[in-house]
């Protein structure tokens, strides 16, 4: 049987997949691994397939043994060939904690997940040889990771020992041991599953694993450690990066319909809004309609979402500069006023997210950490922290106030680099850590008095406070008009809701209250080809509207202070402004942004509108008192009356 097994393999290498074998072969052996795509081995042999699912411990020898056996072009054996498989099918592809272990045990698997811990790559001992320190006999013994066995007694002289390993007549391989998380539960900050996976060999290191980002691991189920309740892990065969990126997503007809209409008819979809724009539409199907409101100050604040959920261009310039894309976005509210439901909502729809609330996490928490630990066996593992999850995506924290100042200055470098630095054992390595970060934070006591100025209301007297794009107070609502059309939203939402969930009928009013302007796929799905285009300004008036506002913004306040805070040469000595050119690159990003949630080529001057409207909103909540101006980026001041800045513009 055994050889009827791998003469059927060795006639689909040949017949089916011939040019991987002789490239393999002239490869061979700086190259070991053979990948082969297991659907298209199901098309020509499906019983054969079938048993390397259910048995590939066994199965995996006869299709060594079939490669060993295939013809080559050239004079080489490939008899340590390492067969690999990818493309399983969906009944065998899940992710940690949504699978039984127990029907699963034995069986290949494709897990699909995210790298929670990684240890560093480290010798393992394959097999060892045991030298006999009576008669010097050697006594050879395979082990599995984790495990390590003395011969019982000697193969020479029979005696029990003792033994010393030999070195040079043992086996070693890399070695490398990771945390495979579920990445859906991470994401919103839930409770996560996860599993223990072993890379040997050549996978070891493996660059999709290297910067903890999504993965595909196929491997083999087993069952480690003794007693009655052994530990599920996986000894992993191939390894691939999870997903395709935003560039490379394609998508489906109805879906490339959904995009026209969006760019074509916006007027066509149910939003209580006249003549309506693609990033409209977005808007009106985000988050609850409850938190949205008409209010036109949440209505920022959700366009402000919208924006960083699409963000702009990341790239590096032919000088070297690098130009960051991601928006930052911080939301400081009352208790109640729903940005914690907007902040959530947010991680849910983004394509990539992580979440974290920051009464949770240490600084390493939020960035990322190397540690000894009993999972790393006393050696090095590495950690990613929320930033690091998110690469690519939207970091959102909860409750960013209570991270601790030290977590927050981790958090400063982090956001200006959009990388993260580790030493680990006296190696440098850098995280990647290309994200926008959505914080969500109290004012000191819980409450905004009223008068005082969002730094001093805030506690955050940090330079972190300077990287955010957009900073949008959330208040409680004072007007009655507000108070009651928010409170009836509320209920009206929670009534359909009820209605909906108990299979009681629905009338108009019910319906329009819960029925998504898009579903979450739907909306996705937009968010995934907004951020495949890259605009450009439609002409010279897009360059210089823009640089107008920053010049009218920059010279403003010392205009405004001249009399109090000028020398007798008439120019400006007072502290550093808030409007650095920093505002400028945020002023940017939301333009892009804006065009890119419009699903445009270019940017126009309504999006240049857009970007002049949030970062002004955003300074003027911001509301620096000349004194606190140090604490973004200039240097030591004398305590000075608190100016109030709002009216700047």
């Amino acid at each position: 049987m055994s050889d009827e097994l791998s003469e059927r393999v060795a006639q689909y290498l040949r017949w089916q997949v011939s040019d991987k074998v002789a490239l393999l072969a002239q490869r061979y052996p700086d190259d070991t691994s053979l990948t082969l795509d297991w659907t298209a081995l199901a098309r020509w042999d499906p019983t054969l397939a079938e048993d390397i699912l259910d048995a590939p411990d066994s199965m995996l020898e006869y299709v060594e043994a079939g490669i060993t056996d295939t013809p080559l072009p050239v004079d080489t054996s490939l008899g340590q060939a390492t067969p690999r498989f990818e493309n399983l099918p969906e009944s065998h592809t899940t992710a940690p904690g949504e699978f039984s272990p127990s029907d699963r045990r034995g069986q290949l698997l494709a897990l699909e997940g995210q790298v929670a811990k990684r240890t560093q790559v480290q010798p393992r001992l394959v097999e060892a040889a045991f030298e006999c320190q009576r008669c010097g006999t050697l006594t050879r013994i395979p082990f599995e990771p984790g495990q390590y066995i003395e011969p019982f007694e000697c193969v020479g002289c029979e005696m029990k020992g003792p033994f010393r390993i030999n070195p040079d007549q043992s086996r070693y391989e890399d070695y490398q041991k990771l945390l495979l998380e579920n990445p859906s539960s991470a994401a919103l900050g839930g409770d996560t599953s996860d599993i223990i996976a072993h890379l040997q060999g050549d996978l070891a290191g493996h660059g999709a694993i290297a910067n903890c980002q999504d993965v595909v691991l196929v491997g083999e189920l087993q069952f480690r450690g003794g007693g009655p309740i052994p530990e599920p892990q996986v000894v992993v065969n191939s390894v691939q990066a999870a997903g395709q990126t935003y560039q490379d997503t394609e998508f489906t007809a109805d879906q490339r319909d959904l995009f026209e209409r969006l760019r074509e008819r916006p007027e066509s979809f149910d939003v209580d809004i006249e003549n309506p724009s693609t990033a409209d539409v977005l808007m009106a199907a985000a988050a609850p309609k409850f938190v949205s409101g008409s209010h036109p100050r949440d209505r920022q604040v959700v366009r402000g979402l919208v924006l960083q959920l699409v963000s702009a261009s990341t790239f590096d310039g032919p000088d070297g500069s690098h130009y960051r894309g991601d928006i930052h976005v911080l939301l400081p509210g009352d208790p109640g006023t729903g940005k914690s439901v907007l902040a959530k909502w947010a991680a849910a729809v983004a394509p990539r997210s992580a979440f974290a609330s920051g009464e949770r996490v240490s600084g390493p928490g939020l960035t990322a950490a190397a540690v000894k630990d009993d999972f790393s066996d006393g050696g090095f593992s590495i950690e990613p922290g929320v930033l690091v999850r998110a690469h690519e995506g939207i970091a959102v924290v909860d409750e960013l106030d209570k991270a601790g100042e030290d977590a927050i200055e981790k958090m400063h470098s982090a956001l200006a680099d959009q990388i993260l630095p580790l030493s680990l054992a006296g190696q440098s390595m850098t995280l990647p850590a290309e994200c926008g970060l959505l914080g969500v934070c109290n004012p000191l006591g819980g409450h905004f008095a009223g008068d005082e100025s969002l730094v001093d209301a805030l506690g955050i007297n940090s330079p972190l406070l300077s990287r955010f794009d957009l900073i949008m107070q959330m208040r409680s609502k004072q007007d009655r008009e507000h108070v009651r059309e928010l409170a009836e939203s509320m209920i009206r939402t929670w009534s359909a809701s009820l209605k909906d969930a108990t299979g009681q009928a629905l009338d108009t009013a019910d319906a329009d209250a819960i029925d998504p302007v898009l579903s979450m796929d739907q909306y996705r799905a937009v968010l995934l080809r907004a951020r495949q285009l890259h605009p450009t300004p439609a002409n010279d008036r897009v360059i210089e509207a823009l640089a107008a506002w920053f010049e009218e913004q920059k010279m403003a306040l010392p205009e405004r202070y001249r009399d109090a805070l000028a020398d007798a040469d008439g120019r400006y000595h007072g502290p550093p402004v808030p409007v650095t050119a920093r505002k400028l690159g945020a002023a940017r990003r939301v333009a892009q942004a804006s065009a890119r949630a419009n699903l445009r080529e270019e940017i126009t001057m309504a999006d240049v509108e857009v970007a002049k409207e949030l970062v002004s909103r955003s300074l003027a909540d911001l509301d620096i008192p000349i004194v606190h101006n140090a604490g973004l980026g200039g240097g030591d001041v004398n305590r000075r009356e608190p100016a109030d800045l709002s009216g700047v513009s």
